[in-house]
């Protein structure tokens, strides 16, 4: 933990492990995982009257992946040491901001009771957290690929405890429309066994009829998989399937992707869409045209069945918005790929100015994380997410309670506007 002082405010910064174990094994088409071990961050201020106030991040670390998955915990570590040592260096009770303000990057329309009428001499709170995201928007580690997730951390937090501040949940905080009723999907993961695969699955249906089945290459494999899944809910649970998403995470060809679609075109109807059947190379790494073509044609393919296609790993920032447009319908946004809530939000709002549908996901992660995404999602995705993270993980190892959306019988996500910023309670407080 590190502690220092502006003018009346004592401030705490601290970061931890944050060990999660899951429900069931999460497979994808490049890993599968018990436990998680993702980073949190605690920032406390307290006052003179000892008046305190907390924000808490989190950011979901998956196994490492070349051009997506960037960061582990170390990094993370590395990362949260340079800003502490910037702050350091940095404060004094004259904190000169000059022309920066946190949100030039963003609309005028948002954040907008922060960028022209804050009064810096009464108000050392507001001054306090200006200073607070300079460190974090010119912290020399931004230049590290590992960089997001970090950045996703830290600006969590002080959004969080700014918005507390304020009195306010964060999506009124930053001025984002209101929110409006979104799908929420559950993850049928790609585990080992098919009993792990229902027992997930029998366990998310409980809580939604919007699905996201994750796949690989093997499509004989796969279409079992489907087949059971469909199998399963509707005629032993009983239950409505409202859509599936399928999700290839990279691991298909374009030949792959053509014998697929013979697979899910008699089912199209439940399809909400196919997300990352493409590799990250394709449009990561240079000279990959004649594959690129072949991705063009396939998204053709596709479009003409009435199947859309989503980019997932190859979207981090909207810098890799224009390369997809081409590709895909749509994209998936997280927090920890864009490098927090400001460039999620910018990424969101750019991907829709070039005609593309935008879908919020989460990594593997505690309720923390996924109800700050889920200001974003109700507010301005069009296609809802997988913000599901609390649900894939053990109660026990879940340090705070959802109070901040909820779920309703329909399968739709909406705010609960309970709490103040991000809506969740540490469970330690209660």
């Amino acid at each position: 933990m590190s502690t220092f002082r502006y003018k009346k405010l004592s401030i705490s910064i601290n970061i931890r492990p944050y060990r999660l174990h899951l429900r069931n094994p999460f497979g994808t088409a490049h890993s599968v995982t018990t436990e998680r071990n993702n980073a949190l961050v605690t920032i406390e201020i307290i006052n003179d009257e000892n008046h305190t106030l907390r924000g808490y991040g989190e950011c979901g670390l998956p196994p490492k992946k070349p051009y997506c998955y960037l960061a582990d915990f170390n990094d993370i570590q590395q990362y949260f040491s340079q800003y502490l040592q910037m702050l350091k260096e940095r404060i004094t009770d004259d904190i000169v901001i000059n022309d920066y303000n946190p949100f030039n990057s963003l609309p005028s329309n948002l954040f907008k009771h922060l960028r022209s009428t804050l009064d810096y001499s009464s108000d050392e709170y507001n001054q306090l957290f200006y200073f607070l995201f300079q460190c974090l928007d010119q912290c020399k580690e931004n230049e590290k690929d590992y960089s997001f997730a970090s950045r996703s951390l830290i600006e969590m937090a002080l959004l969080d405890a700014w918005s507390k501040y304020f009195k306010q949940p964060i999506y009124k905080f930053a001025n984002l429309p209101e929110p409006s009723l979104k799908p929420f999907y559950y993850t049928i993961s790609l585990c080992p066994t098919m009993k792990e695969i229902l027992d997930s699955t029998e366990f998310g249906v409980k809580y939604t009829g919007y699905l996201k089945i994750k796949l690989d290459s093997d499509v004989a494999k796969c279409k079992n998989i489907i087949d059971t899944v469909i199998n399963f809910i509707q005629n032993d649970l009983k239950k409505t399937i409202y859509k599936l998403s399928v999700d290839a995470n990279s691991s298909w060809t374009p030949q792959v992707a053509k014998e697929y679609l013979s697979v899910l075109e008699p089912i199209k109807h439940m399809i909400s869409m196919v997300e990352q059947p493409f590799p990250i190379e394709t449009t990561k790494v240079s000279g990959n045209d004649k594959e690129i073509q072949e991705w063009r044609e396939i998204k053709q393919l596709y479009q003409d069945k009435g199947i859309p296609l989503f980019a997932d790993e190859s979207v981090c920032t909207e810098k890799d918005l224009p390369l997809l447009v081409d590709l895909v319908h749509g994209v998936n946004v997280k927090l920890e790929k864009t490098g927090g809530f400001r460039s999620a939000v910018s990424t969101v709002l750019q991907a829709q100015e070039l005609g593309l549908k935008t879908w919020i996901g989460c990594m593997v992660a505690s309720s923390l994380n996924v109800s700050t995404a889920a200001h974003i999602l109700t507010c301005l995705s069009e296609y809802g997410g997988d913000l599901d993270g609390g649900l894939l993980i053990d109660d026990e190892t879940q340090l705070f309670e959802n109070d901040g959306f909820q779920v309703d019988d329909n399968g739709l996500i909406h705010m609960t506007q309970s709490n103040y910023g991000i809506g969740v309670t540490y469970k330690l407080n209660k």
